[in-house]
């Protein structure tokens, strides 16, 4: 704050204690004037025997300035508040500091819809129907089966009354007519031209499988 600035506040602050001053010490000589007004007629001023007392006094007190009254209030400035700086205030949001919003609530999960009476008997036999299918894929699994067919098969040779079918594990050959059995395992069924039929030792009903030359 500059020195004019305080020189004029110090003035300002003299003249309000002056008024203050001045409106509180009036009343107690006016006190002692109302004491006076208490006695004789004759001897308060402003009253004379014509009777004309009266009317001057209210003449003169026309022109009186209002005195101050003692339930009268006088504001009181402080010095030290008009040099007071307000400090940065700390309240609100701080700009330098960010903090993540907080995540949303999950959505609300809808209402599961009811089914009809058709809905869930199809539900029921589509059930039933899947059951039915898993026990005849266990049956069919129980099943014993036959040996996978493991030889390659080379070619033939002989007559068409007697073909000979050649056969080879990567180690060695086998030589088979139609009939005949390979490894205790294979029959040898049929012999065409360009592929074989094999079956199956102990399994008299399971289809023939047909080997092509160069395959297995």
């Amino acid at each position: 704050m500059s020195g004019s600035r305080q020189k004029n506040l110090l003035l300002l602050l003299g003249a309000l204690v002056l008024i203050a001053a001045w409106r509180y010490l009036r009343p107690s000589n006016a006190g002692g004037a109302a004491g006076n007004l208490a006695g004789p007629a004759s001897q308060r001023p402003g009253v004379d025997e014509e009777g004309d007392g009266p009317r001057r006094a209210r003449a003169a007190g026309a022109g009186e300035v209002k005195k101050a009254r003692p339930g009268d209030r006088v504001s009181q400035i402080h010095i030290a508040d008009l040099d007071h700086v307000p400090a940065l205030g700390t309240g609100g949001r701080d700009p330098w500091r960010f903090v993540d919003p907080p995540p949303p609530p999950p959505p609300t999960p809808p209402k599961p819809r009811e089914l009809t009476p058709a809905e869930i008997e199809a539900m029921r036999r589509e059930a039933e129907r899947r059951a039915e299918q898993e026990r005849l894929a266990a049956i069919e699994r129980a099943k014993p089966k036959p040996a996978e067919f493991n030889l390659q098969y080379i070619g033939h040779f002989g007559s068409e009354a007697t073909k000979v079918a050649v056969f080879s594990d990567g180690k060695k050959e086998f030589i088979a007519a139609e009939g005949d059995t390979l490894d205790k395992k294979f029959i040898v069924a049929r012999i065409g031209l360009e592929s074989v039929e094999i079956r199956f030792v102990g399994f008299p009903d399971w289809p023939a499988k047909r080997v092509g030359i160069g395959r297995r």
